[in-house]
């Protein structure tokens, strides 16, 4: 590639005028989720697609093996521990979209090896006529277990919108007259086991900006969803209304965090009654806001240094705030340091804290080594100690509630639940089965350092005996919402069991620790906010040079991949620095950060992304938004897009867009639209096509060299 075509590539467009923002765009149209003209234009170019795929050298043979791989045993789903009942949603290859099942509990807590299917929910797409996905990631918050009954979200298609309807798991049926939200942007948590709050956007109801709901109320048992009392309504700037609740029977408590932005917060707490009061907190929390509730407190995270009735308290320190004051004088007697992470160690707020009885749990890391702590509440405060050290390479999980259950798992280590009790060994709940030999590969944990200096760690998966030749390396991440990627096995982010077929033929992964994550605290994430987005690319950039100029791969070898906002990152990575790849998959992404707000739920990202009616930050997103950086003349690396039609979380158009862009100016651009699957469809159960022609792509680019 000629200097003037890198340069083509690299700038940045600060040059355009901010004015022409708000022209009119040629490919608007491909926005339309269900517009005629967009859906004809998606059908045709994923058959277009389809056929070229599958007419790759390498597809026939990801397609074989990856039907082999998911006929065998898949891996376990999260055990949920419901009192004497145990509860998951199993999938397999005869089970696709799933089956919810319970199972007694032995008297040392395991469940009994009998799991019974209490909901099938390919029946009943068939006896209803609607394409629902059970929607499953939080059973344990969504399920009372003393009443055995659920709020099960039933999403039509795979998108965000859902029904939620009360099931009855000893019954095996949805209760008949039971609480029932009809389809819309919606969420709901028990309030007792004849009360529930609830927010959506059904019948008109207040939304924010994003379409979210901006209501909450108070829906008793027995009367209309009309008639419940309102006891909150965020304003429609809002990003988005979370809700979350303690569960104790005796006296239930609702907390509700508005988001203004995803890092502005306000937390209010609603009595058993209706009646809500808010806390008097930092607004600047850690993302999520609320991070658990327990009976007596609410735990959140600072994003900053703050005062709190008369006390400072550092950034990233872990906080209880005691919901009653009834039996003290002083209400500053109400907030309690659960933990303060001491220099460079971190704890990743919801996902490294959970509450389990009146002790919590946290995960800390450090240098993205990891270590389970357990905090106890004592008269002078909270004392933590650690239970154990995970292994270099691989990642702690925690889930709270009644019980403590704990997953440990790595890129070479199958995933294992366990449940931890005091003074007990832990107990073996699940293990998933092996996948392949471990001993065969390597995680190892290095460094690079970015363009501004910055030291960026990552995580490589290598095979053990390396040959002189370039390695064939995948990349991917997501950086940026203060989320961080894990090693894990054969997780989503690396396609599940189709990852196999790119180890089984001597593939590397690497995933950067980059800016935008949370791998070093709240400040790492705000590091690659609005103006600064491209310390997140540059992160990136930084550590596929430092492994390409070893010699350890090279850019004919090297693909990037990512969802989301992975997919973003991937899209801006190949269009930014094509030179650096040979592959590259952009899966559901935001690709038009201009017109993101009209689009999906993309007007509750502007604080992340920025505003484009803000010049400066305009600026800075023109310089790095995909759609905006196709170039003509520029040699891009094959590009695959994929998305879901019902994908009402980013919206199709972004991937439309960028797919018709590429191919606009020559480049070869393969696109790929689902009609359901939503913001996951890139899963290998529900698609197995999809995903041997996504393996057939990167082996045939970075492994055959076609």
């Amino acid at each position: 590639m000629t200097r003037n075509l890198l340069k083509l590539a690299m700038l940045a467009t600060a040059s355009i005028a901010v004015a022409a923002i708000a022209s009119e765009n040629d490919d608007q149209w491909l926005e339309q989720p269900h517009g005629e003209k967009a859906l004809a234009w998606a059908r045709q170019a994923t058959q277009s697609s389809t056929a070229a795929l599958r007419a790759l050298p390498a597809y026939a043979s990801a397609r074989k093996e990856l039907d082999a791989l998911l006929k065998a045993r898949p891996a376990e789903p999260d055990v949920v521990l419901l009192g004497q009942r145990a509860l998951r949603f199993f999938k397999d290859a005869a089970h696709p979209h799933g089956l919810l099942q319970t199972a007694g509990r032995t008297a040392e807590g395991a469940p009994l090896p009998d799991w019974t299917t209490v909901l099938d929910v390919a029946r009943l797409r068939e006896e209803e006529g609607i394409a629902f996905e059970l929607q499953a990631f939080d059973l344990g918050g969504s399920c009372l277990a003393e009443t055995a009954r659920c709020l099960l979200r039933l999403s039509p298609g795979g998108g965000d919108e859902v029904e939620i309807r009360e099931f009855d798991l000893a019954q095996k049926r949805f209760v008949a007259d039971g609480f029932r939200v009809p389809r819309s942007r919606a969420f709901a948590q028990w309030m007792g086991r004849d009360a529930l709050l609830v927010e959506t956007t059904a019948d008109g109801r207040p939304r924010t900006a994003a379409g979210w709901p901006a209501q909450v109320t108070l829906w008793k048992r027995g009367q209309a969803l009309s008639q419940a009392r309102t006891v909150y309504e965020g304003a429609p700037g809002d990003a988005i209304l979370q809700l979350s609740a303690s569960h104790d029977p005796t006296a239930p408590r609702g907390v509700i965090t508005r988001a203004i932005d995803y890092s502005t917060f306000e937390i209010h707490v609603v009595e058993a009654d209706g009646r809500r009061h808010p806390l008097p907190l930092p607004r600047d929390l850690a993302p999520m806001g609320a991070i658990d509730v327990t009976d007596s407190h609410v735990i959140v995270q600072l994003g900053s240094a703050a005062e709190i009735d008369g006390k400072r308290y550092d950034a990233e320190t872990v906080l209880a705030y005691r919901l009653d004051d009834s039996a003290h004088d002083r209400a500053h007697d109400r907030a309690s340091v659960i933990f303060a992470p001491g220099a460079g160690e971190f704890v990743n707020g919801k996902a490294d804290v959970a509450s389990v009885g009146g002790q919590v749990a946290l995960v800390s890391n450090r240098n993205l080594r990891q270590r389970l702590l357990l905090a106890t509440p004592d008269r002078d405060g909270w004392k933590s100690r650690e239970v154990f050290q995970a292994e270099p390479g691989d990642t702690i999980g925690i889930r709270g509630g009644s019980e403590l259950v704990v997953t440990t798992e790595g890129f070479t280590t199958p995933r294992r639940q366990e449940l931890y009790r005091d003074g007990r060994a832990p107990l073996l709940l699940a293990r998933d089965p092996v996948m392949y030999d471990g001993d065969d590969y390597v995680t190892e944990i290095g460094s690079a350092v970015s363009r501004d200096g910055t030291p960026v760690d990552y995580f490589l998966l290598r095979p053990r005996h390396l040959t002189d030749a370039p390695q064939p390396l995948l990349v991917t991440g997501y950086a940026a919402f203060a989320t961080s990627f894990r090693p894990g096995y054969f997780g989503y982010i690396v396609g599940g069991p189709a990852f196999r077929l790119w180890l089984d033929r001597g593939g590397s992964l690497v995933i950067p620790a980059a800016r935008g994550g949370n791998e070093r605290g709240e400040a790492w994430h705000r590091a690659a906010m609005r103006e600064r987005r491209q310390n997140s690319y540059d992160d990136f950039i930084a550590v596929i040079e430092k492994l390409q100029r070893s010699g350890y791969t090279s850019p004919g070898h090297t693909g990037i991949l990512g969802s989301s906002n992975g997919g973003l990152l991937a899209a801006t990575l190949g269009i930014q620095r094509p030179d650096l790849f040979n592959a590259v998959i952009s899966d559901v992404p935001l690709t038009d950060l201009i017109r993101m707000r009209y689009m999906g739920m993309g007007a509750a990202w502007m604080n992340e992304y920025g505003n484009p009616d803000d010049p400066a930050q305009a600026k800075a997103m023109l310089a790095y938004s995909p759609y905006q950086n196709v170039r003509d003349g520029v040699p891009y690396p094959p590009f695959l897009v994929t998305i879901s039609t019902e994908d009402n979380r980013v919206g199709p158009g972004h991937a439309r867009k960028l797919a018709a862009k590429l191919q606009s100016v020559g480049a070869r651009a393969y696109f790929l639209e689902d009609e359901e699957g939503g913001h996951g469809v890139s899963d290998a159960l529900r698609n197995p096509d999809l995903m041997a022609m996504r393996m057939g792509f990167l082996i045939d680019r970075l492994m055959l060299g076609h």
